[in-house]
């Protein structure tokens, strides 16, 4: 299959190399993106291999996704003697795959005006009585005089405990839809998110940014928002850890998040795919918020090695 001409204009216009073509030459990465731009990965299985994922308009009436894998073949002594490619029709998977997007997008966005609606309610009723309530018990105390002190410190343990539960409410409004991020943007929005980690569990926690800040549209600041979130609630639910790493770096590509704990980490399933199975709900919830944005997920972690969290996605 090397160098046939035949084989590549069944695929495209122009004369071009194969994977394969590009293996045997010793192509470079750069070479090979230049070719397949985002869409070519280095093989996890075997050494110097590629795999390709591409949509070919020309091969049917509405195309064809195709998944192409090359990989170098050598010889006993271990010297490369060619390199083999193989194809399989990936059309049905793509499908099913957008079908799956679409209605897990769906879901989700749902699920977000859920939590507008409450923490609008939340804001609107419960949050205003509760602070009509402490208001009127501060302006009771100042005029104490006439009560008796024991009436005067149950008045005084009421109001501490009214307020408590407002900064409850206002926490949790916070938490179901951050205003932050609808009125300055995603990094004031995780910045403020880190901090309240340290301030409401006294957890260490460290906000870094890198690269040139730029916004994304809403939906996806939203979900990278949530990302965050959910790390950090499975930092202060689970990991038992002291010190938290969060960064954010922007770069031609897209952006980065890390988040990184040094708490006691946890054994990590063979697959992504047994996350529920192994009550992994919340790290299953931020793997399909990163499939939705067309990102990948890294996962670092293990019993006593604390957990870093790893994601990019497109710009």
């Amino acid at each position: 299959m090397i160098g046939k001409d035949s084989y590549t204009k069944a695929f495209y216009s122009q004369k071009r190399p194969t994977l394969a073509d590009m293996i045997v030459s010793r192509a470079t990465s750069q070479e090979i993106e230049n070719y397949y731009p985002g869409r070519y990965r280095e093989s996890p299985l075997i050494e110097g291999a590629y795999e390709v994922e591409d949509f070919f308009p020309g091969l049917s009436k509405n195309g064809k996704w195709l998944h192409f894998t090359a990989s170098p073949l050598t010889s006993d002594d271990g010297k490369m003697i060619g390199a083999i490619e193989t194809l399989e029709d990936i059309t049905e998977r793509k499908e099913l795959e957008n079908n799956l997007r679409y209605f897990l997008h769906k879901t989700t966005m749902a699920h977000e005006e859920e939590r507008k609606y409450i923490a609008r309610e939340l804001h609107d009723d419960m949050a205003q009585i509760l602070g009509s309530l402490s208001r009127r018990l501060d302006n009771l105390l100042r005029r104490e005089h006439g009560l008796n002190s024991a009436v005067v410190s149950d008045l005084n343990d009421i109001h501490l405990q009214l307020n408590q539960g407002l900064k409850s409410v206002q926490r949790f409004i916070k938490n179901l839809r951050p205003s932050l991020l609808d009125d300055l943007g995603l990094i004031p929005a995780l910045r403020s998110l880190t901090n309240s980690l340290e301030d409401t569990e006294g957890v260490i926690t460290y906000f870094t940014v890198k690269g040139e800040e730029k916004r994304f549209e809403p939906e996806v600041e939203l979900s990278l928002f949530r990302i965050v979130q959910e790390s950090l609630n499975n930092v202060r639910k689970h990991a038992e850890a002291s010190e938290v790493h969060v960064a954010a770096e922007f770069n031609g590509n897209g952006m980065r998040l890390t988040v990184r704990d040094n708490g006691r980490g946890f054994e990590l399933p063979r697959t992504l795919d047994t996350l529920p199975r192994n009550d992994k709900l919340g790290l299953m919830g931020i793997r399909e918020r990163v499939w939705l944005l067309g990102g990948t997920i890294e996962i670092n972690t293990g019993p006593g090695k604390g957990t870093t969290l790893l994601v990019s996605v497109p710009a």
